[in-house]
């Protein structure tokens, strides 16, 4: 449903002429909710950049039409076995305290029309974290969204990459540390949506692993 007038005011107020990538929705409803797991390469991924164009986000935000997509990372050691979370310690009070798994964000018109998907990945780790990336270890899992959440017209494109080191930039306002899978699903009810949904996956990994 499309935002109402007073909204509309808000999210023009709040996003003034930011722009961001969107694709229509019928182009991706063979993609299922909650997270999906892939085997596309990441080169696929450019197909996104023919589909999609820039349009300013107060008139993308909440609008059945178009799907946002979002580069949603996850940071593992060398290992693979362990997982960099941040943890909201200032801000929006309704996320403090809470964890999330991936980083990432919008794509914007900085981003360019090549390999969008990529290049914002690249961008949003270089605004959040200060890393040390282990060369050619990144890697694409698969896609995560929420159709019954109120940001249904929001996309992720979850990747996996490898570092050397890691730090958070944003240290007023978030936290990091490390965990191992079964870390993650103990701390279950402590992440966001999107988090849930991929420690849902590997919940269901490691029991048909056991």
């Amino acid at each position: 449903m499309l935002p109402d007038k007073a909204l509309k005011k808000k999210l023009m107020e709040k996003y003034q002429d930011e722009q961001v990538f969107v694709v229509p929705f019928e182009s991706v409803t063979h993609i299922q909710d909650k997270f999906t797991p892939s085997t596309d390469d990441i080169k696929a991924l450019d197909l996104y950049d023919k589909l999609g164009k820039y349009i300013l986000r107060y008139d993308a935000e909440y609008n059945p039409a178009f799907q946002q997509l979002i580069p949603y990372v996850l940071i593992t050691d060398k290992s693979g076995e362990k997982f960099y979370v941040s943890k909201r310690i200032a801000g929006d009070n309704r996320l403090l305290e809470n964890y999330s798994l991936g980083f990432g964000g919008h794509i914007n018109p900085c981003d360019g029309s090549v390999s969008v998907i990529l290049k914002a990945l690249h961008r949003e780790l270089n605004e959040e974290l200060d890393m040390t990336m282990i060369e050619d270890s990144i890697d694409f899992l698969g896609n995560v969204r929420d159709l019954t959440s109120t940001t249904p017209d929001h996309l992720g494109f979850v990747f996996s990459v490898k570092v050397k080191r890691v730090k958070i930039k944003e240290k007023d306002k978030l936290k990091g540390s490390w965990m191992t899978k079964q870390e993650l699903v103990d701390n279950y009810f402590h992440f966001e949506g999107w988090s849930k949904y991929v420690i849902d996956h590997f919940f269901e990994s490691m029991k048909a692993q056991s």
